[in-house]
């Protein structure tokens, strides 16, 4: 069960992204933003996938993928450099799957494996809404607390730093740090290098159709 809930969440998260892509870039999506919805909607399903049927599991991935693509402006709100989008996916659609698990989950899947009774608001234990509301501010605080404590040790270690300067961030952290480019198409932007040649002159003075100039790598 936890299988197939967690591809159907994927699927339907996909769907859900592209959508919201859909209407509001004007007919259009990316594949990039497709990938971000299957992302969205596994991070959704995660703590769920073993307490709600398949077609909830839609729901819960569908759902969880236009939240998270509807806070596209919450990097900025919060200024929080983030390129990866890692807290809008997996902060916020976490959240979403986390509080939608008190409303969804129900005994008859959670008793497929013979033990285990987890009823949600779905099967009338609306507490369960509560319950995961508050574990949702708690591990919140304190993710928050212990990440601002390690990132604080990590920017006083010698040799440690939380970002690059501006020149390396510029080039890209691959011809930065490595010697090799391993992601992306940078040498395709290197810097470019015009060196004047010598303009010719014809007989009359005046100069001809030759280059003037010729552009090199740095």
């Amino acid at each position: 069960m936890a299988a197939f809930n967690t591809n159907t969440a994927a699927s339907t998260g996909c769907i859900g992204w592209v959508m919201v892509d859909y209407i509001r870039r004007g007919r259009r999506f990316s594949l990039a933003g497709a990938c971000e919805g299957v992302i969205a909607g596994l991070v959704g399903i995660t703590p769920a996938a073993g307490y709600v049927s398949v077609w909830l599991a839609a729901v819960i991935g569908f759902v969880t993928a236009v939240v998270v693509s509807l806070s596209d402006g919450i990097n900025d709100l919060l200024r929080v450099d983030d390129g990866l989008e890692v807290f809008k996916l997996h902060a916020i659609g976490g959240m979403c799957g986390s509080f939608m698990t008190g409303i969804f989950a129900t005994s008859s899947v959670s008793l497929l494996d013979g033990t285990t009774t987890a009823p949600g608001g779905i099967d009338g234990n609306g507490i369960q809404v509560g319950k995961q509301f508050a574990e949702i501010t708690a591990i919140s605080s304190y993710s928050f607390v212990v990440t601002c404590i390690l990132l604080l040790i990590l920017k006083y270690i010698p040799g440690m730093h939380l970002r690059v300067n501006d020149e390396a961030e510029s080039a890209g952290l691959d011809l930065d740090q490595f010697f090799n480019e391993e992601i992306g198409d940078w040498s395709l932007v290197e810097p470019i290098t015009v060196h004047a040649l010598p303009v010719a002159h014809s007989a009359s003075g005046s100069p001809t159709d030759s280059i003037k100039g010729t552009a090199t790598k740095a």
